[in-house]
């Protein structure tokens, strides 16, 4: 199972426009974390528009040991993928996962989103675990992830 991870409004919570206050960042990532140890099978990808800004050691030095070590890439940039259509353009989270499924060709394989920009999600939106953007990872959204990676539900 391929876990793609967004940063803002699921690991803290969306602030729209502005930089993520320093006492706020990551402040979903021990919940995050906590979830993750119970399902060592999951890989995690980096979807997150973070990784526009920074290489992936510094993106993994966010994270805990153990669950850096399960972060194996992000998807891939603007420049590295086709250039999108108008609809691939409004689902563009989707389609930036898309892509590197195709690039990597691991197509075949399971995947889930946690993200709270639902609306980037039309195709697959069945593989999304959505967050709400003003809290992120809250109890729910775990509850809800450890349901989907148990297999005990579909991800809506």
């Amino acid at each position: 199972m391929i876990l793609f991870l967004d940063f803002d409004g699921v690991l803290h919570p969306q602030y729209e426009g502005q930089a993520v206050p320093v006492d706020v960042a990551f402040c979903n990532l021990s919940r995050f974390e906590a979830v993750m140890r119970d399902f060592p099978h999951v890989e995690i990808v980096i979807s997150s528009t973070w990784r526009e800004q920074f290489d992936l050691d510094n993106l993994r030095a966010r994270f805990a040991p153990d669950i850096a070590a399960r972060i194996t890439g992000t998807t891939l940039l603007s420049c590295q993928a086709p250039p999108p259509s108008l609809v691939e353009l409004l689902a563009r989270r989707e389609w930036e996962i898309a892509n590197w499924l195709r690039a990597l060709d691991r197509s075949g394989e399971p995947w889930i989103a946690l993200d709270d920009a639902a609306w980037q999600f039309r195709r697959y939106h069945h593989r999304l675990v959505a967050c709400k953007s003003d809290v992120g990872f809250d109890a729910e959204a775990a509850s809800r992830l450890r349901a989907v990676l148990s297999g005990v539900t579909n991800c809506r």
